[in-house]
């Protein structure tokens, strides 16, 4: 007893330690028998004394019955905190505090009821939406406000009615709320019933944000019109709803933006390009993409070079170039060759096929950037002449351009099959190997039989890199001709060759394949054998798995993981026991891989028996994944262990991960 009354004492002293010592010494002979103690610490000067007051609050079985008490606390006159912390613990009650409160939304203190209906929106109390309607019309007006920001952070369809019903007797700073609260509740409402509150200028803004979330094509007229308004932000807002509508109603957007082309409505649009607002920037350029006219291209293309606004730029631009090539060729001439840069790769995306000549030209050009956007346009847009002059470019550019032109003749090559054909026929032949193998990349794009035959010779070519081509280009490719070629690539002299050949033929099915992969599983280099296992996992299981246990058995650990990895596509069930058997591989590579799929397959019955073995294992990233993988299949039976092997553990991160896996799966026990 001497001890309660010295912790009572401490409650009332000057120190506030003192006094949350005081507190806390209370909450250990229980708090419930100190409930004036308690209630005078809610209202503590000290915050941490408050919050410690709130949570042995909240603690307490029956809180929910005190609520009443807390009720009353709103009531302080002259203690802000004392108030703030009964708002904060009735809105953790939650709902079983609802009923009190809206016993006491009709008290005569405006700041309660206040306080009262900022619980409600927190709470999310559909309950008390009656009450919260009623609000609307309370004398006071930050009451009313209360009441619609609250419907709004509920975000309830059913309160829309009586939230437009409110307005048109309600005072300006009300009629802001509304609108707020509207908005967040989204959904479309009648645009009708807020037009006319469009003349009220200083709440123009607020209108315009709210058309934005509920608003439709009714709406458009008037917030193209706001375009145009005295005061930027209001233009700034009307800029962003018609953003908002076009998400949910974009090709009325366009159609309307796109007749909107005097010069004064697109200066308008201009202005807002050096807004403050990034997303009101953004919502500029796409409003000039649909517009879709010369004027507004010009005023486009410097965007391009700008971090915020590039992407949407180019993608107005691309708009604009469907709907009028001359919109965007016109900027050519004055363009330097940057800008032309983006213009020719814009003028690919948009499908500008008048474009050619143009873009050929620009192919000439010395500026590497404006040469491979051009290279990427005549992919798209390119005629029967582009073929040649891409070919051209292959043996006098460097490695970036060289792999867009391959790029656009492979796309070219399925209009245009004679023409490339054609066009890359002299430059197998080229002394540069790179040329050599570019065009034989090429070759894989075309159907044409002829190409088998070319591709077989590229098979023999004298550098590697012009074979390891021509094995790309037999990809997809089913005739004897290539089958019989990339069975000779697997005995090619360079190992990359071998690994290329080893992932064309596993992608398919069937007897010889898996016979080409069983002699690839004996290549000296261990990259080729990884190739051929892996190419495993699309073959017949039956076949398949009995060539994966031998592969279990390789010297070198990257071969067993891919040997898992495929055993594990092929058969989770079965894969489980070989992983097992793994763990106790030399290579703390292959066990690190194995205890990860094991974490996969979900099963917990070997951790009581492995388990321990794993967590003293002698390499520590071994350690690190085993204390993963036994918190997540085996929590309680990973707690034990790794509390013991902490005892012991002398690598600094395992001990710190250790910790932090105790940590968790003690607080998951509670």
């Amino acid at each position: 007893m001497a001890e309660e009354q010295l912790l009572i004492e401490m409650c009332s002293a000057a120190g506030e330690e003192e006094r949350l010592q005081g507190l806390k010494g209370l909450g250990r002979y229980g708090i419930e028998r100190f409930l004036p103690q308690l209630y005078r610490a809610l209202g503590d000067e000290s915050w941490r004394v408050r919050k410690e007051a709130t949570e042995l609050f909240l603690a307490l079985p029956r809180a929910g019955e005190l609520a009443g008490d807390i009720i009353e606390l709103l009531h302080s006159q002259d203690n802000a905190g004392l108030r703030n912390t009964a708002v904060d613990i009735l809105v953790r009650l939650g709902h079983c505090a609802i009923p009190r409160l809206l016993e006491e939304l009709s008290c005569p203190d405006h700041d309660v009821r206040k306080f009262i209906l900022d619980i409600f929106g927190a709470v999310r109390a559909e309950e008390a939406m009656p009450g919260m309607l009623a609000a609307l019309a309370d004398s006071d007006s930050n009451v009313r406000a209360a009441a619609a920001e609250n419907l709004g952070r509920m975000q309830l369809p059913e309160a829309v009615p009586a939230l437009l019903e409110a307005m048109a007797d309600a005072d300006l700073m009300l009629r802001f709320t509304i609108l707020e609260a509207l908005a967040q509740i989204g959904g479309e409402v009648s645009v009708e019933e807020l037009l006319p509150y469009h003349e009220e200028k200083l709440l123009r803004q607020a209108l315009f944000d709210c058309l934005g979330h509920v608003g439709n094509g009714d709406a458009l007229p008037v917030l193209i019109e706001g375009l145009t308004d005295s005061m930027r932000n209001v233009r700034e807002a009307a800029c962003l709803a018609i953003q908002r509508i076009a998400l949910r109603h974009p090709e009325m957007v366009q159609r309307v933006m796109t007749r909107r082309r005097e010069t004064g409505f697109i200066d308008s649009l201009g202005e807002l390009l050096t807004s403050r607002r990034v997303d009101v920037r953004r919502g500029a350029v796409h409003l000039l993409g649909w517009i879709g006219h010369a004027e507004t291209a010009e005023r486009l293309l410097p965007l391009l070079r700008d971090e915020d606004l590039s992407r949407e730029a180019a993608a107005a631009l691309i708009s604009i170039g469907s709907e009028s090539a001359c919109s965007l060729t016109g900027l050519w001439p004055g363009a330097d060759a940057q800008t032309r840069a983006c213009l020719a790769y814009i003028l690919g995306e948009a499908r500008c096929c008048d474009c050619e000549d143009l873009l050929l030209a620009a192919l000439q050009d010395p500026f590497a950037d404006l040469q491979q956007a051009a290279a990427h346009a005549l992919g798209l847009v390119g005629g029967e002449r582009s073929p040649r002059a891409l070919a051209e470019c292959l043996s006098k550019c460097d490695q970036q351009v060289a792999d867009t032109l391959v790029q656009s003749l492979s796309k070219l090559a399925a209009r245009f099959p004679e023409q490339v054909l054609a066009a890359i026929g002299h430059l197998l032949e080229a002394e540069a190997e790179a040329v050599r193998a570019q065009a034989v990349s090429v070759l894989g794009a075309l159907a044409d039989d002829r190409v088998d035959a070319l591709i077989g010779m590229a098979l023999k070519d004298v550098a590697a890199g012009v074979r390891a081509a021509a094995v790309r280009a037999c990809d997809g490719r089913t005739g004897e001709r290539q089958r019989q070629a990339l069975l000779i690539a697997l005995t090619d002299e360079e190992s990359e060759v071998r690994r290329l050949a080893v992932e064309v033929i596993g992608a398919g099915e069937g007897e010889e394949v898996v016979e080409a992969l069983q002699l690839a599983m004996q290549d000296e280099d261990m990259w080729v054998r990884a190739a051929a296992v892996r190419s495993l996992a699309r073959q017949t299981p039956e076949i398949a798995v009995v060539l994966l246990d031998r592969a279990l058995s390789d010297k070198v650990g990257l071969v067993v993981i891919a040997a898992l990895e495929a055993l594990g596509e092929l058969d989770p069930d079965a894969a489980c026991s070989r992983l097992l058997a793994i763990l106790d591989h030399p290579d703390e590579e292959v066990v690190n891989a194995a205890l990860k799929q094991l974490a996969c397959s979900g099963r917990s019955d070997w951790v009581a028996e492995r388990g321990e073995v794993l967590l003293n294992h002698g390499n520590w990233e071994v350690r690190l994944t085993a204390s993963r993988t036994l918190a997540e299949l085996a929590p309680e039976t990973a707690l034990r262990l790794m509390e013991k092997r902490l005892l012991v553990e002398e690598e600094d991160l395992v001990r710190q991960q250790f910790s932090e896996l105790i940590d968790a799966l003690r607080a998951a026990q509670g």
